[in-house]
């Protein structure tokens, strides 16, 4: 970008505001406000139905409660301390909500804000870098039902979703001319986890040689690049209970340590271009960029996301190239961006009738986003849970339980709970090469619900195992079961 556009840029956003932008602003925010009060409301429910699971949710919820109350953050949901699963130390300054009303679905809400306002971030990009208002707001719209976004609140609270308003709130200040706070933001934004570095690296760059802000952006990419060497060789060993980074077996056919799977992919590339070129690889690019056409025409934007969405497709964890889930959060926040920036790029070539022609696009790309969201079903649970709030409100707020995967949710604000069949048997506890010896004659209660444990080999079988000499059946239904220690 050079020296005169940038002037342009800047100088767009020091003119006076026309009339359309405070009603299209207006418009943003009112959908906004809908998008936020529709998902929380869905996903709220969805917890009162007892339909949210303890992976990962349940992990976040017990390890920020502990943080609140400032104890160690081992989470005996996971069975590993809070900070060696992942490095979200952005959990820290989550914690007054915790000391404000201690409730898991105060997380929840979070979420669906922090996915909400990216929508009014964009149009704010979009008017500064000189995006007509109407194709701006339009992009903006189209963002919220984007069908990834739209299951990024169903797929409930994780660290990560903070990135996205945050690397779009660094853009704004970077266009505002206020690049030192930029810098700051994107600092939080690097404590979310230890892959943000991923984007942010490349973000750093492209600020520094694309928005002519050398030194900010080296700043930035600098950041970045000492947050992931911190990360990989210090926070996750030493949090670790083997001393060895937990999720490199993701990768295990390029390497078996982070820098060690760097130097794989650039010595495989003809494995990397199978796994890029596999149809559920192909497949999650073609959902993820559809809702966003104009983004294609600003390839070197969407090059910010080749990092985080080569890592996605490199690894084993199908769940990355899912769109269902959380690993699409990052690449979401570079395809908005992309999509300004060659929405600026083709309105300046197409013309008055190319500018409407665009805005149909995008409109038809939110409205074809509608429909992999998730649908009624994928909101479900359980219509009338009285029996299981019966059962949850017997069990003390000190007392140790074992509860299956969507009660532990409802229970983990205490010192010790696990997801049944732990402590009786493991099932996705700490990690491999760390006897599994938890004191399972300390569990006070068991409660599960029947129904999802029968369908499940592993968990009925421990679940026989418990004996009615030790354990007193107090509530038995078609919804819960919950045992006492006799």
């Amino acid at each position: 970008m050079t020296a005169q556009t940038i002037e342009t840029i800047r100088a767009l956003a020091r003119t006076r505001v026309p009339s359309s932008d405070g009603l299209l602003r207006a418009i943003v925010w009112a959908g906004t406000g809908a998008f936020a009060a529709i998902h929380s409301a869905l996903i709220v429910g969805r917890y009162h139905r007892f339909g949210v699971y303890t992976f990962d949710f349940g992990i976040f919820d017990q390890g920020l409660w502990l943080l609140s109350r400032f104890e160690n953050p081992f989470v005996t949901l996971r069975g590993l301390n809070l900070f060696a699963d992942h490095s979200s130390y952005v959990m820290v300054f989550l914690t007054p909500l915790y000391w404000i009303w201690a409730d898991p679905r105060v997380l929840l809400v979070v979420t669906v804000v922090a996915i909400a306002v990216s929508a009014p971030l964009l149009f704010a990009i979009g008017r500064r870098i000189g995006v007509r208002p109407e194709l701006a707001a339009a992009i903006a719209l189209a963002f919220l039902v984007h069908p990834a976004v739209r299951w990024a609140t169903w797929d409930n609270f994780h660290p990560e979703v903070l990135v996205l308003p945050l690397l779009l709130g660094a853009v704004v200040l970077l266009l505002d001319q206020r690049p030192w706070l930029a810098v700051g933001v994107i600092g939080i934004a690097l404590l979310a986890k230890e892959d943000v570095a991923l984007v942010v690296v490349p973000f750093g760059l492209w600020v520094a040689w694309r928005l002519d802000q050398r030194k900010v952006g080296l700043t930035m990419a600098g950041l970045g690049a000492a947050a992931f060497a911190l990360n990989f060789l210090v926070l996750l060993p030493h949090f670790s209970p083997t001393g060895e980074v937990l999720y490199t077996g993701r990768y295990t056919e390029y390497g078996t340590s982070a820098f060690g799977i760097i130097s794989g992919v650039t010595t495989s590339p003809g494995s990397v271009l199978e796994d890029v070129l596999r149809a559920d690889s192909l497949t999650y690019l073609r959902e993820m960029l559809l809702p966003f056409p104009t983004s294609l025409a600003a390839p070197l934007v969407l090059l910010l996301g080749v990092p985080i969405t080569l890592a996605n497709m490199l690894s084993t964890h199908f769940y990355q190239i899912d769109i269902r889930y959380h690993y699409t959060v990052y690449l979401l926040a570079v395809a908005g961006i992309a999509s300004l920036y060659g929405a600026r790029w083709l309105q300046a070539r197409a013309g008055r009738v190319g500018y409407w022609a665009v805005v149909a696009v995008v409109a038809i790309a939110a409205f074809v986003g509608l429909g992999p969201g998730p649908s009624r079903g994928a909101w479900g649970g359980i219509n009338d849970a009285r029996d299981i709030e019966a059962a949850i409100d017997l069990i003390g707020p000190d007392d140790v339980v074992s509860a299956n995967s969507t009660l532990a949710v409802h229970l983990g604000h205490r010192q010790v709970v696990y997801r049944f069949p732990n402590p009786f048997r493991e099932l996705d506890y700490g990690t491999s090469g760390v006897p599994f010896d938890p004191p399972a004659e300390e569990v006070e209660w068991v409660v599960v619900d029947p129904t999802r444990v029968v369908n499940f080999a592993y968990a009925a079988e421990a679940l026989a195992e418990l004996t009615s000499d030790q354990w007193q059946t107090v509530i038995s239904t078609d919804q819960v079961l919950l045992l006492h220690r006799r």
